[in-house]
């Protein structure tokens, strides 16, 4: 089991480097900055205009187990989190987002050989949550039945999410 859990780090981790290599193909030239626990992260897009979103990777062990991108997209008018956890989750179970008093049930859309991804609208009443402050929670099960509980801190949010 130790050796499983070992390899799907492993896998998790370098999976982990190829998907923010995907999200931020002009890393190089991305404007990175710290808010927090929150990171900005801005790419060129082309006609000298840019893309821009926040990230948060939650650790075990010092190692990444879950990376959430949040982007705001000016023409639909929406904020929406891509979350990502490794490989071993239940899938029919699906995740949750507790936060305040807030709860939202969202399902897998899609796992890659690094993990599992979930997208979650987000609405005012989560934006709030973590512009007060509040930490928030990824609830999800493992394979072996018993809950995960993943932490969301909210340190720095309001401040990342100002600078989008």
């Amino acid at each position: 089991m130790l050796k499983d859990i070992a390899s799907m780090r492993r896998q998790w981790k370098n999976g982990l480097l190829v998907a923010l290599w995907l999200l931020a193909p002009g890393a190089a030239a991305a404007q990175n900055a710290s808010f927090g626990d929150w990171a900005k992260q801005c790419e060129p897009v082309g006609g000298g205009s840019e893309r821009c979103y926040l990230v948060q990777t939650v650790k075990a062990d010092d190692k990444p187990v879950m990376v959430i991108v949040v982007a705001y997209s000016p023409g639909r008018e929406r904020v929406a989190a891509m979350i990502d956890v490794p490989l071993g989750m239940h899938l029919p179970t699906g995740l949750e987002v507790k936060a305040a008093g807030v709860v939202k049930k969202i399902e897998f859309e899609q796992c890659l050989p690094t993990g599992c991804r979930a997208m979650l609208p987000m609405d005012e009443d989560i934006l709030k949550v973590l512009k007060n402050g509040d930490a928030a929670a990824i609830i999800g099960r493992g394979r072996d039945g018993e809950s995960v509980e993943l932490p969301i801190s909210a340190a720095g949010f309001i401040e990342a999410f100002g600078a989008l």
